[in-house]
């Protein structure tokens, strides 16, 4: 009966010195980009020329369709570019130079 008892407690313990604990969670650092308010940005860059000022009226004449097109298209992108990112560049300022 001791025998089968010792056998029983042996296995026992030897089940339980085989497992392992489990692995701590591993810790990452990374980069994460934040907001971050900064102080007034002054001057303003200055805005893209309108289309009828880059181009003479006498080239734009000449110019074919799509390409009249292509070009509305074009200054348009250049447009919003940067009202967005001068709005946004000076949005806190009241004493902005630049502003038109």
């Amino acid at each position: 009966m001791k025998t089968i008892l010792r056998l029983a407690l042996v296995a026992g313990l030897t089940g339980c010195a085989g497992r392992a604990p489990p692995p701590e969670p591993a810790i990452v650092y990374r980069d994460a980009p934040t907001a971050v308010a900064v102080g007034c940005v002054v001057d303003r860059p200055v805005a893209p020329d309108a289309l009828r000022v880059r181009v003479p009226a006498a080239a734009w004449a000449q110019r074919a369709p799509g390409a009249k097109a292509q070009a509305v298209r074009a200054q348009a992108g250049r447009r919003l570019n940067y009202e967005t990112a001068a709005a946004a560049a000076t949005a806190g300022c009241a004493d902005a130079k630049g502003d038109h």
